[in-house]
């Protein structure tokens, strides 16, 4: 049975470099496969190879570079979205056809996808709304009839991916919370030397980590997710993926 990890964090934090360097040091033990910005297969044998045959792997690449370009919020929202349907697309597909041990995924579309809604549409994401939210998204329950008209008004994509069945979204096993002061993922970002990206401000990425924090809690009470909170302020890349991989082991 594949186990699902799935390392979450603001931009800054270091999400993506340890989600790397957490598979590269799986896979010397165990079958693994990655999923971030590209995708990853591995074993202890062969090591670590970037896949580029995967299903939806196209879509999903096209999908990112969009949503980097975007500075209107909706337009932003709606690639964002489609891409995190992608990364589910790949997952299903990985699953299928390589069953490996564990997956590991840069983020995680679900979380993503209640975290960025409890974000910006507080209203329609409080705690009650989120669980069911997950269990519609997970296809654990159909939505009734009675809740139809409010999620084709206020959450059309859950309705969609509910009711159409294109996409089902998978809950992680253990979730790695990685958590930063605000104005350290901002200096963390800016030493990258690429442009930031409308959403990168101080005020943002902090109420976007208390959004985060929120959701992990849900899942953490309601579906008894494991959630393992690292602050990496004063941590290394280094100290951090082995915090990691103590919880792994």
């Amino acid at each position: 049975m594949c186990i699902y990890l799935a390392v979450i964090g603001i931009d800054g934090s270091g999400k993506s470099t340890c989600f790397y360097r957490t598979l590269k040091e799986l896979c010397k033990k165990e079958t693994v496969a990655g999923i971030g910005d590209a995708v990853w297969l591995g074993d202890k044998d062969k090591g670590l190879i970037e896949s580029k045959k995967i299903p939806w792997l196209s879509r999903k690449r096209f999908l990112a570079r969009l949503t980097g370009v975007f500075e209107n919020k909706t337009f932003y929202q709606i690639s964002k979205f489609t891409e995190l349907v992608c990364r589910v697309k790949i997952q299903n597909a990985i699953e299928k056809k390589y069953n490996p041990e564990f997956i590991l995924t840069d983020g995680s579309p679900l979380v993503n996808i209640i975290g960025w809604g409890y974000f910006y549409h507080y209203r329609y994401f409080e705690p009650k709304q989120c669980i069911k939210a997950i269990t519609y998204l997970c296809h654990d329950k159909k939505i009734p009839i009675s809740e139809t008209a409010f999620y084709i008004r206020h959450i059309p994509e859950i309705f969609l991916a509910n009711r159409l069945r294109f996409v089902k979204f998978s809950r992680p096993d253990i979730i790695f919370l990685l958590q930063i002061k605000p104005e350290a993922a901002i200096r963390r970002i800016l030493k990258r030397g690429k442009k930031r990206q409308i959403h990168e401000t101080e005020e943002f990425l902090d109420n976007l980590q208390k959004a985060y924090t929120t959701v992990c809690h849900i899942f953490r009470s309601e579906f008894n997710t494991r959630i393992i909170e690292i602050s990496v302020d004063d941590l290394s890349i280094d100290d951090t993926v082995t915090t990691i991989l103590q919880h792994v082991s």
